[in-house]
């Protein structure tokens, strides 16, 4: 599905990315027909206290490092992080001070 989308034209004229992610497992990207697996952050099961939201921060901190031109993997690693935060707090809230710098 990755690879169908990402070979999909742009109308910006630009390499279409595409992210999968899939709870616990890597995440999968694909630029124009190459896909390629990133590892999440597994926590164990006694930190997780609410999922709602993860694939949303994922995205939020994959975009971040996307707008300041990072590669995807570092895109990847600041979305597993924001994610991984996520899922330790009741609702979709972030700390005041995040420990993560791009």
């Amino acid at each position: 599905i990755a690879m169908r989308l990402s070979l999909i034209p742009s109308a910006k004229k630009s390499k279409r990315t595409v992210v999968i992610t899939q709870g616990c497992d890597p995440a999968i990207v694909c630029v124009n027909g190459l896909v390629t697996k990133h590892p999440v952050i597994v926590l164990p099961k006694e930190k997780l206290v609410d999922t709602n939201g993860a694939g949303d921060a994922y995205v939020g901190g994959f975009l971040a490092g996307l707008v300041k031109g990072l590669p995807v993997a570092d895109c990847c690693k600041a979305g597993a992080y924001s994610a991984s935060v996520i899922v330790q707090r009741s609702g979709c809230t972030f700390p005041a001070k995040p420990d993560y710098k791009l």
